[in-house]
């Protein structure tokens, strides 16, 4: 049997009862075992694992006799329902239908059960959609219910109906959004992460680059909520797809207290596309590579050809560890004209970052009108980083090269093959000098 509506819930026991006491007090049976699915639909039979112990149990040969309350507890599915009668009945194993009043090994059972299980099947297709309207409806009221099992940032209020802020979990969410917009990737992230052994959801820190892709992107943390976002496409197997269209889903904003606010989330998610154009624009696989060990990788870019500059490391004659980039195009030629760009030494990399962040952070308010319009702008990413810029710029030039900085402040470096340099920051700022 298996139980799929709240009143049946409540009567598990009473059912566990009736067919315990049924078998022992009839002397020709034996019990083996009850098998009861408590919640489950009986639509499909990939997820009851009792109904699939019980068949597992028969073709070990320990039943000889199933008996069970209707058709549409055996299986609502009338395929999977007749597979399952029609191989028992080949091992001589019985399975009688209380309600139905059929026994699967006479001789006019199996019509008799093709005919009541189509409508058992049709009943269940019904309820689905009875069910979907529901939900649809509530979905027009904006009430809903959001699960936080695997939901960091936010714990489930049963009297308000409401999501409600985990102020520890929400510190981390935070930080991801700081981290990203900072100019790490979601793969860095989690790395950083786990050697920093800081928790998610489960209480453990193993996290995986997927899951913060997955909540850079979830609307729940700036307070808002779209519904609908998948629905269920086969009501037998159960098989869910995204939303692209094919179905209203409905926004609600100001649902619940944000963790992110609107600016730093909308922020978030021009600098995912901005990323996806960069890469296009420049021909690679991913934005960034371990930024620890290679900050400027996919930051300086072919002024000739516009593929990004790879790094390059050998020793020269004396022993000396050397390192070039050279653009990434300058060895192909799979139907793609080689590049003949130059080379450039990573120390005037890195020179050249000095110089150019140096006469920001030397004379700040030289940049003070270009920062003004930028915060006036209403693109929320452009304010983000002139924040950033401002923030950082208040400390004063540096002497050591920070890679962090870099990365959260330039955006790129192009080399052109004249010699010319050019370096450009987040808020738009360039400087040009020839090659050093």
């Amino acid at each position: 049997m298996s139980t799929d509506q709240e009143e049946q819930l409540s009567s598990y026991e009473n059912q566990v009862q009736y067919y315990t006491d049924m078998i022992k007090n009839n002397p020709e049976y034996e019990l083996v075992d009850i098998y009861a699915d408590e919640g489950i639909s009986g639509t499909n039979t990939k997820k009851r694992d009792e109904f699939n112990r019980m068949i597992d149990d028969c073709r070990l040969g320990y039943i000889d006799i199933v008996v069970t309350k209707s058709i549409s507890r055996f299986a609502r599915n009338t395929l999977d329902c007749l597979n399952y009668v029609r191989e028992l009945k080949e091992k001589g194993i019985c399975i009688i239908f209380e309600k139905e009043n059929i026994n699967t090994l006479d001789a006019k059972g199996e019509v008799l059960l093709t005919i009541l299980s189509s409508l058992a099947q049709d009943e269940s297709r019904s309820l689905s959609e009875n069910c979907t309207w529901g939900i649809r409806r509530r979905f027009e009221q904006g009430k809903h219910k959001t699960s936080t099992k695997r939901f960091l940032g936010y714990d489930y209020d049963p009297e308000t109906e409401k999501l409600v802020v985990n102020r520890e979990q929400a510190k981390v969410v935070k930080r991801i959004y700081e981290e990203f917009l900072n100019g790490l990737t979601v793969d860095m992230i989690a790395r950083m992460f786990k050697v920093e052994k800081v928790k998610s959801w489960d209480g453990n820190s193993n996290w995986q680059p997927s899951a913060i892709d997955s909540m850079l992107r979830n609307e729940k943390y700036m307070g808002d909520v779209i519904l609908q976002k998948s629905y269920t496409t086969d009501f037998l197997t159960k098989k869910r797809v995204m939303n692209t269209g094919e179905l209203q889903m409905y926004h609600i904003e100001e649902d619940h207290e944000p963790i992110i606010d609107k600016e730093t989330w909308n922020a978030v998610q021009q600098e995912f596309e901005r990323r996806d154009l960069f890469m296009k624009e420049h021909r690679i696989n991913a934005y960034a590579q371990e930024p620890e060990t290679n900050p400027l990788f996919g930051k300086v870019i072919c002024g000739e050809c516009g593929a990004t500059y790879g790094r390059v490391t050998y020793k020269n004659r004396s022993g000396t560890v050397v390192r070039k980039f050279r653009c990434g195009s300058c060895n192909k030629a799979n139907g793609r004209k080689v590049c003949s760009n130059r080379y450039i030494l990573e120390e005037a990399i890195i020179k050249l970052f000095k110089m150019g962040w140096n006469a920001i952070a030397e004379h700040p308010k030289k940049y003070e009108s270009v920062w003004k319009k930028n915060l006036k702008s209403g693109n929320e990413l452009l304010c983000y980083k002139t924040r950033q810029i401002m923030e950082a710029a208040k400390k004063g030039p540096i002497q050591e090269f920070d890679p962090w900085l870099m990365i959260r402040v330039m955006d790129i470096i192009t080399v052109y093959e004249s010699g010319n340099l050019t370096i450009r920051f987040y808020d738009g700022t360039e400087f040009s000098y020839e090659a050093v």
